[in-house]
C-alpha cells in the first residue's frame, strides 16, 4: 500500500488537527495467526503550536495485564504531507506521510512490557479518518523488521 493511493479521499486526516484536545481510544493486539495478545484503553491529549508547526501529543495505554505505557510525542509538520516525530524511547525519528484520509507512521521504540522488561519494536501504523472525531489505526509491531503482531486501535475526540 502506498500513501499516494489515498490522495483525494475524504475526510482528510491531519495529525496536527486530529491530535489536538482530549482523545480516548481502545486497542486490541493480535498475533499474526489471529490470537488475542492484549487489550488496552487509551487516554490522550494534545496541542498544536502553529508558529513552530509542532504537535505535542501524550497518550497513555493501560493494558489488561495491568501495565501501562505513556508516549510523549513531538510531531513536526514538514512539507508536502511529510512529518517527523520524536519520543523519549525512540531509536532515531518517527517518519510519517499524509494523503487524503490516511496517515502512515513508522518508528522503532524501546517498548515497556509487564514486569519491567522492554523490547525494541518496529512499528508500522496506518491511520484512517472516519469523520472529524474518529479514526481507526491498523498497525504492525515486530523485531528486526519482521512483524509478529497486529494492533487495531480506535481513537475518538472528546
Amino acid at each position: 500500500m502506498a500513501i499516494d493511493d489515498f490522495k483525494g479521499t475524504r475526510p482528510i486526516f491531519l495529525p496536527e488537527q486530529f491530535f489536538v484536545g482530549r482523545i480516548e481510544g481502545w486497542a486490541v493486539v493480535e498475533s499474526l495467526v489471529g490470537g488475542l495478545l492484549k487489550r488496552a484503553t487509551i487516554a490522550a491529549h494534545g496541542e498544536f503550536e502553529s508558529d513552530t508547526q509542532i504537535a505535542l501529543f501524550t497518550e497513555t495505554y493501560t493494558f489488561d495485564d495491568g501495565h501501562s505505557d505513556t508516549l510523549h510525542w513531538t510531531i513536526r509538520k514538514g512539507d508536502e504531507g511529510r512529518y517527523t516525530g520524536l519520543e523519549n524511547r525512540l531509536e532515531g525519528e518517527a517518519i510519517g506521510e499524509q494523503a487524503g484520509c490516511a496517515f502512515h507512521w513508522k518508528y522503532t521504540r524501546d517498548t515497556p512490557q509487564i514486569g519491567g522488561k522492554s523490547f525494541k519494536l518496529n512499528f508500522d501504523d496506518w491511520f484512517y479518518a472516519i469523520d472529524d472525531r474518529a479514526c481507526i489505526v491498523r498497525g504492525s509491531a515486530g523485531r528486526a523488521g519482521i512483524p509478529f503482531a497486529t494492533a487495531h486501535v480506535t481513537y475518538r475526540k472528546l
